[in-house]
């Protein structure tokens, strides 16, 4: 059971880390020339966030069978929360925000923090980014 969730955590990874390179450069494309923020930036944004907030449960389920030596530090979910939270405010500040320009401007900022977070997260517990 443990091993089909770990292969799970560790293969949606992949999939979370290219949604959201894909994020910023669908927030780079829109901020750098002007495009209005639309339908799918908002639900590009919730499917990140939707996939981050997977993750997290995954990994809480995980650290939470594991024996206690198994376990990862706590660095690594404080790194991945941090990430989804930046994921998720990203996506509440930009939907607030009057002009497009912002809008995508505010989810670069917020995908690129969290990327960063995710990534130190896979390195504390991986010791590499692979």
């Amino acid at each position: 059971m443990i091993e089909i969730l770990l292969r799970a955590h560790g293969d949606l990874r992949w999939v979370v880390l290219l949604i959201v390179v894909i994020g910023i450069g669908r927030a780079v494309w829109g901020w750098l020339s002007s495009l209005p923020y639309s339908k799918f930036d908002r639900l590009w944004g919730a499917i990140v966030s939707a996939l981050m907030d997977l993750q997290i449960l995954l990994g809480f389920v995980i650290f939470f069978l594991l024996a206690p030596p198994a376990r990862p530090t706590l660095w690594h979910p404080a790194l991945m929360i941090g990430g989804a939270l930046s994921i998720h405010l990203g996506a509440i500040f930009a939907r607030r925000l009057p002009e497009n320009r912002r809008k995508h401007y505010v989810h670069v900022l917020a995908y690129l923090v969290g990327l960063l977070l995710i990534l130190l997260g896979i390195r504390v517990v991986r010791g590499s980014l692979l």
